[in-house]
């Protein structure tokens, strides 16, 4: 009686948090429209706090780079550094004594550049004249130039020293070879070493235009007031143009495997395939999937079989990194040298083994999990904020976090195998150990 009380307790349970997800869910609501310069804003409504959250994206990743790896990288950290009327030490002052908060960042496909302050008027206007000039008027300055270079070039070559930064770099490269998503991020020491100055400037002149730029705005302010905000945050920027599309990436035609001696007394292992683009309609199907194998920490099946069954591992996972165009799955570990090899074949059994067959009982808690814990993911602004940029960028629809956790419990177990062993190959996968397998 007991147990059949707690199975019904549980099932109640991952109802309400059902319920819950979908309520949270449908009280986000996203407007989208255009800027008079081409910008695309995107805009969310939330009054419970004084504060609001901006954050400005542009198609500016590394993919961007061309040949001089760690341009994108390199032009994204001297934004707010310097403009015409400040420099570096009065813009710092500036923020602090507003109490705001700016930064920018790049990875493979954009640059992103974002704020965070108070809707008192007399906080805001200051903080989005200070935001907006930074953006649009930014200088770069030779001194600011080669120390931040230096800074770069002591943390590229600390990588080389580091067997997971290794791993990981070289996974990407002999995933996509000449593809533009193939070399790191931050370049590397020599491409770096040959960056001039004029690169970044005609890099910002480029891409860091309102053409290519996507607004996301959250916060205490109304759509009239957001709108004014779009319109004269980009305002100094020239309208400018898209960039093309990046080039479709080849999937591989058999299996690859490095393997590169590192003196470590732990092997760092990748192992994966180019899956699917963002936007794909079979992600919702690889991602409910992925969350089952190694996606959710201790409850995934690559946790119980690697560390769990065996102790092979402290952790095991895998992921899904849908881009601009197909991005890559993956699956990563860290072990002993001794029980590298043996932990690579308990992946790939695992592997196999769910790619034939989805146990009942675990799937719907791997659901109930996913729905249940929805709402979190949007929890507040800041978060919010991140997956309007992405819905903004990559073009997905405006309902995509009301619909997201209703197609995932519509998700039947066959769809999932469709869907993975339509766009999942383990014959045909990289495999990356770095360190000195046994």
């Amino acid at each position: 009686m007991r147990v059949i009380m707690q199975t019904v307790w549980m099932l109640f349970s991952a109802g309400l948090l059902s319920v819950w997800s979908l309520q949270a869910c449908a009280s986000v609501e996203i407007q989208s429209w255009q800027t008079s310069q081409g910008s695309k804003v995107m805009f969310v409504a939330a009054p419970e706090l004084p504060m609001l959250d901006i954050e400005v994206v542009f198609d500016a990743g590394s993919a961007r780079d061309g040949d001089q790896w760690g341009l994108a990288s390199m032009t994204a950290s001297l934004l707010g550094t310097k403009t015409p009327e400040l420099n570096e030490e009065q813009i710092s002052q500036q923020i602090n004594a507003l109490g705001a908060k700016m930064g920018g960042g790049v990875d493979r496909d954009m640059a992103s550049y974002s704020m965070r302050t108070l809707t008192r008027e007399s906080i805001l206007k200051p903080a989005l004249k200070l935001f907006s000039a930074t953006l649009t008027e930014a200088q770069f300055d030779s001194q600011i130039f080669e120390r931040e270079r230096q800074r770069l070039l002591v943390g590229l070559r600390q990588q080389q020293k580091d067997p997971g930064a290794l791993a990981r770099n070289t996974f990407w490269e002999a995933l996509y070879g000449d593809h533009p998503y193939a070399h790191p991020i931050s370049g590397t020491p020599q491409s770096v070493a040959a960056l001039k100055l004029d690169d970044l400037r005609a890099f910002y002149q480029r891409y860091f235009v309102s053409a290519n730029a996507t607004i996301s705005i959250v916060g205490n302010v109304e759509r009239k007031q957001a709108e004014v905000i779009a319109e004269q945050l980009l305002k100094g920027l020239p309208k400018g143009e898209k960039p093309p599309a990046l080039p479709q990436p080849k999937a591989l035609q058999k299996a690859e495997k490095r393997v590169i001696e590192f003196d470590s007394s732990q092997t760092y292992y990748r192992h994966g395939q180019i899956a699917v683009e963002r936007g794909h309609p079979d992600y919702y199907a690889l991602f409910l999937g992925n969350h089952l194998l190694g996606g959710s920490g201790f409850g995934s099946l690559l946790m119980e079989e690697v560390r769990e069954k065996r102790g092979l591992v402290y952790s095991v996972g895998s992921g899904m990194a849908p881009l601009k165009v197909p991005g890559p799955w993956l699956a990563y570990l860290s072990t002993k040298n001794d029980s590298a090899n043996e932990a690579a074949q308990v992946v790939n059994e695992t592997l196999e083994a769910f790619m034939k067959r989805i146990d009942d009982t675990h799937f719907q808690a791997i659901k109930d999990n996913l729905i249940g814990g929805f709402p979190l993911r949007i929890d507040s602004n800041g978060k919010i904020i991140g997956y309007l940029s992405m819905i903004g960028f990559y073009g997905l629809p405006l309902d995509y976090l009301k619909q997201f956790p209703k197609i995932i419990a519509s998700l039947s177990k066959e769809q999932v195998l469709q869907a993975w062993k339509k766009h999942i190959h383990p014959d045909k996968m990289v495999t990356v150990m770095v360190g000195q397998p046994k």
